[in-house]
């Protein structure tokens, strides 16, 4: 061994977890290059079925200790699984945790509304550069497939909606610049 090499921490992984980390890694970029867009920093870390699982307890039910949570969930997983899996979200700053007596209890750090929201972001970013009308118009389509009657509120929620004149039906003069002042 070098001199310069002894300050270096050794990172030896079998060629086993080598092959794993670089299919998790090439997993979330696949669809970045198979669209051929520039790779963009996600708000959102990938999160598999068993993150989303425990982060929908702790959601549910507030902070709760390992065994807690392990007690909550509904698949046979063992108690070790739940703590690496709770350490895991940790890392990834989706969970904060204080330690009381011996034990710490694990709270999440984004109420579901907002990690949805970074989820989108991110698909926006990805896939419509930013613009909104095909990530609106997208997820319209979805509530019509998997919730109609959701769906036609929204749609008639959006048909009622004041618009930027404030009036609620469109009030724009012909060449849609202006407002119109129908009290005049």
């Amino acid at each position: 061994m070098r001199i310069t090499d002894a300050h270096k921490p050794r990172r030896n992984l079998c060629p086993q977890k080598k092959e794993t980390a670089k299919r998790l890694m090439n997993r979330s970029t696949d669809l970045t290059r198979w669209l051929k867009l520039p790779a963009a920093r996600s708000r959102t870390p990938a999160l598999g079925k068993r993150e989303l699982a425990i982060l929908e307890v702790l959601w549910q039910q507030g902070a709760l200790s390992v065994q807690q949570v392990h007690a909550s969930l509904q698949e046979d997983i063992s108690l070790n699984t739940v703590q690496s899996t709770l350490e895991r979200l940790h890392r990834k700053d989706l969970l904060q945790r204080r330690k009381e007596s011996r034990a710490f209890f694990y709270s999440a750090v984004l109420q579901k509304q907002a990690l949805i929201s970074n989820l989108l972001h991110d698909i926006a970013a990805d896939l419509s550069g930013g613009d909104m009308a095909p990530m609106l118009s997208g997820f319209i389509d979805y509530l019509a497939d998997v919730a109609p009657a959701m769906g036609d509120r929204l749609h008639q929620a959006l048909n009622d909606e004041p618009d930027s004149c404030g009036t609620g039906h469109n009030s724009r003069s012909a060449n849609n610049d202006s407002c119109i002042d129908h009290d005049s």
